[in-house]
């Protein structure tokens, strides 16, 4: 049996579609899957599972990209059949690329009732199989090799496999770019700098079980970096800072190595619940039912701006003390 599964989507969305991908897996065990995502899918979804035998990409900005991709997709249609065509991607440019398939394929369209987009996913397989849905999270795989060179960069700078690291992802997908979508991102995404900088300074001084405190680390994109500089001169030269590299790899190891995440919404967020790191999670104008962390319930908490006094104020409204309750309670610190 062939299939192919389709999620042409930045790195939340492509971690979204994992539970299901794992679903589709299960469902059927000796199946050779091709997968079409973007390049930062293909990248995520590095050695995923041994039945994905081949991913196809589609880059969808540029001026000539989309179309060379578009035209090798729709010649390796013409070449390959696929016994069931998955499409997780609701957008009608993306499904007509099928409207000349024969195959059994089916596409994904929407839900009909608020719940969280990797179920929704989980029932759209389930359904599409005539099977029951399976209780199955985001997942992503680590590659050993990897995990080991992160712990030695990490005790390069001070980091011990001993200590407890909380990671901060501040930034989200573009944020340097300006535009007045950007702007509204930006006050529904962006912590402020001296929050995260005398957050990581009460980290500092928080005793733990094994006597020593958390240590705090950022990882960021060279575009990111000035602001991550900025949010480090705030704490008081407490945070770490590293650059992140063109893999996933990498990045991934050190979100599992971290014991907690705090970040807003963002791809980071769901890459760590796919790892199984805890998360505290900042929503401000946006209900994290359909996009917030998808793992066991006791692994994140989400702190919204409704829930302040001033939600027109976006992300800024949640005061650092909140956070670091939240902090203490997911690092199960008492007192």
């Amino acid at each position: 049996m062939k299939i192919l599964a389709v999620r042409v989507g930045r790195v939340g969305d492509t971690v979204m579609m994992t539970p299901a991908l794992s679903e589709i897996i299960q469902y059927y065990p000796e199946a050779e899957i091709t997968l079409l995502t973007s390049p930062v899918g293909k990248h995520l979804l590095h050695n995923f599972h041994p039945n994905i035998v081949e991913n196809w990409t589609w880059q969808r900005s540029g001026l000539i990209k989309p179309y060379t991709d578009k035209a090798a997709i729709k010649k390796n249609l013409r070449k390959i059949h696929f016994d069931k065509i998955f499409c997780f991607d609701s957008s009608p440019r993306i499904a007509s690329l099928f409207s000349g398939s024969k195959d059994n394929f089916f596409w994904y369209q929407g839900s009909a009732e608020l719940k969280h987009c990797a179920r929704a996913y989980l029932d759209f397989v389930a359904e599409a199989c005539n099977r029951d849905a399976l209780p199955l999270f985001n997942t992503l795989p680590v590659e050993a090799n990897s995990v080991k060179q992160t712990e030695q960069e990490l005790a390069d700078i001070g980091i011990s496999s001993d200590d407890t690291l909380v990671m901060f992802h501040p930034t989200f997908s573009g944020f340097t770019k300006s535009s007045f979508r950007k702007k509204q991102a930006r006050l529904r995404k962006l912590w402020p700098v001296d929050h995260y900088g005398e957050l990581a300074k009460k980290l500092s001084q928080l005793p733990l079980e094994n006597g020593r405190s958390p240590k705090t680390l950022m990882v960021l994109l060279p575009e990111e970096i000035s602001y991550g500089e900025e949010i480090v001169a705030s704490s008081g030269g407490i945070i770490k800072l590293l650059r992140s590299q063109p893999t996933f790899e990498r990045y991934k190891a050190m979100l599992k190595r971290a014991d907690l995440l705090i970040t807003p919404d963002s791809g980071p967020m769901h890459v760590a619940s796919a790892l199984g790191t805890k998360i505290i999670a900042f929503f401000s104008m946006k209900d994290p039912g359909d996009c917030g962390p998808y793992m066991p319930p006791e692994k994140f908490t989400i702190l919204r701006t409704e829930d302040t006094d001033s939600p027109e104020s976006g992300v800024a409204a949640i005061d650092v003390n909140t956070v670091f309750r939240a902090c203490k309670k997911m690092l199960s610190v008492t007192g």
